[in-house]
């Protein structure tokens, strides 16, 4: 397959009415020539999607646990948010004559969502989770999230599993290890196989020992990981051509800041280095570093005009 860029997911909130808000989103992605586009997370942050699984409520920009997490009901699945917005854009694209550009949703990963949500109100979590005896608050993540990732992969949406957390060390790695297996065994076998489904892990991954082989080893095929930050440069000393191969994975190489307009030789530069430790044949999507929900929208739009100047160029 032939590289094509992405974006991690979040663009700067608009101002206007939501469905207007996503379409205008959709509209710089197409301008710039993304090829896997999102919906822009226009709707909230990347906890506050979830608000409709059962045993969360709302705490001022997160969620709370207040009671046992359990999934959605499987009639009211298609009510959630990120599919509700999913289909926004899959409308938007009918209308302009796209219909065949790919577009993915974000999913904020059971460790990451589990992790924010217990710590929002710990008196409340503990009421509900005894979090020093197992893995229950993450495995019941794991159960609410599946089905909705199930329906979205089914309805033709590639996903993303966000796990931010993972590289701060705030997540037991052999929870993480666990609970990531489990998750992607009961995904529909044609998203593995047709490489719909990618991990996206901020920051450092040196910063947890093993983390990177929990990773390889998680069943996910490909690997959204940065590598232009003064955090994210340390991962070219961790990723190889070998390891990839050796567990037929793919990258996602996040290769240009997505908080700082880069100059054009350092960012093609850096690709080149990239590409020669990991192998062109191993790169699946090039895309910025991590999101743009903090980024001035000017910005985003630069970023994304150099992104695609390097795309045209190794295309």
């Amino acid at each position: 397959m032939p590289i094509e860029t992405t974006v991690i997911g979040s663009f700067p909130r608009s101002e206007s009415p939501l469905e207007n808000a996503i379409r205008e989103i959709v509209d710089l992605q197409l301008y710039s020539g993304i090829n896997l586009i999102t919906d822009g997370e226009q709707r909230g942050n990347m906890i506050q999607y979830f608000e409709q699984i059962p045993g969360l409520e709302r705490l001022g920009d997160g969620l709370r646990i207040v009671g046992k997490i359990e999934p959605m009901e499987r009639d009211r699945i298609d009510e959630f948010y990120k599919i509700h917005d999913y289909r926004r854009v899959k409308s938007i694209l009918k209308n302009l004559g796209k219909e065949n550009v790919k577009v993915k949703i974000t999913i904020t990963g059971p460790m990451t969502l589990g992790t924010v949500c217990a710590l929002a109100d710990m008196e409340s979590t503990l009421e509900h989770y005894d979090l020093d005896e197992d893995d229950t608050l993450y495995s019941d993540f794991c159960d609410a999230l599946l089905p909705l990732v199930q329906r979205a992969l089914n309805i033709g949406a590639y996903i993303q599993i966000d796990e931010p957390l993972l590289s701060t060390g705030r997540v037991p790695l052999e929870s993480a290890k666990k609970i990531l297996k489990d998750f992607v065994i009961r995904l529909p076998a044609f998203a593995i196989e047709e490489e719909k489904v990618s991990c996206h892990v901020c920051g450092s991954i040196r910063n947890v020992p093993n983390l990177y082989d929990v990773l390889l080893e998680s069943g996910i095929p490909i690997l959204n990981i940065g590598f232009s930050g003064e955090e994210e440069k340390e991962n070219l000393n961790i990723v190889s051509k070998v390891s990839l191969e050796e567990h037929g994975k793919k990258l996602g190489v996040g290769f240009i800041s997505n908080i700082n307009v880069e100059d054009e030789t350092t960012i093609i530069e850096r690709y080149y280095r990239i590409e020669e430790t990991v192998g062109r044949e191993n790169i699946r999507y090039i895309h910025p570093d991590c999101g743009f929900r903090m980024t001035p929208l000017e910005k985003v739009r630069l970023i994304l005009e150099k992104m695609k100047m390097v795309a045209d160029t190794i295309v």
